[in-house]
């Protein structure tokens, strides 16, 4: 701004000049403001090298800044890596493996014994319901239709075929678990 206002008042005393008729004067502040717009052009080229300057340290400081943060995240990993030891890792899977293994067949174990727990014989639930209405002077056989014992037979018929097939798989349940308690 200051250089373009005194190449304004230069201009104003050349034309003042050139009006006097002097002209070697006039000559000499022409010069001045060649001289003044290089000054300007190199100022402008001086700004642009020094703001490619101060882009290029910014880029650096922000390299360098990665290089830093790359530089730890590689030693937290290293630190990590020394931290986990895969074989004790996958030691330590295998027994936890077992572990919940064992779980499952003991769970399953206690479960099939709280079923035996729960099954009613029905021969038994047939004398008390017998009992309970002898003594309420009623008869079952002559009150209660044949399809209803029909279906009481047949369900003591089925019940009896099924202790096998609960043995069987109590036995397969239990030769599991010994095998587990073996590794």
């Amino acid at each position: 701004r200051n250089i373009t206002r005194e190449e304004n008042k230069v201009k104003r005393e050349i034309l003042l000049s050139a009006r006097r008729g002097d002209i070697y004067n006039a000559r000499l502040l022409a010069k001045e403001i060649v001289r003044s717009k290089k000054a300007k052009e190199r100022m402008s080229i001086s700004k642009a090298q020094i703001n490619s300057v101060q882009m290029q340290l910014q880029q650096n400081l922000a390299t360098y800044k990665m290089a830093g943060c790359i530089k730890k995240s590689t030693d937290i990993m290293a630190i990590m890596n020394n931290m986990m030891r895969l074989p004790e890792l996958q030691k330590t899977m295998m027994t936890m493996a077992k572990e919940m293994e064992k779980a499952g067949l003991i769970e399953e174990i206690v479960e099939e014994t709280m079923d035996i727990g729960d099954d009613i014989d029905e021969d038994e639930v047939n004398e008390e319901v017998e009992k309970v209405l002898t003594e309420l002077d009623l008869d079952l056989k002559e009150k209660t239709p044949a399809a209803i014992k029909g279906t009481v037979t047949t369900g003591v018929a089925t019940r009896e075929a099924e202790p096998d097939v609960e043995e069987d798989a109590d036995a397969e349940l239990f030769a599991r678990y010994e095998k587990m308690k073996e590794t």
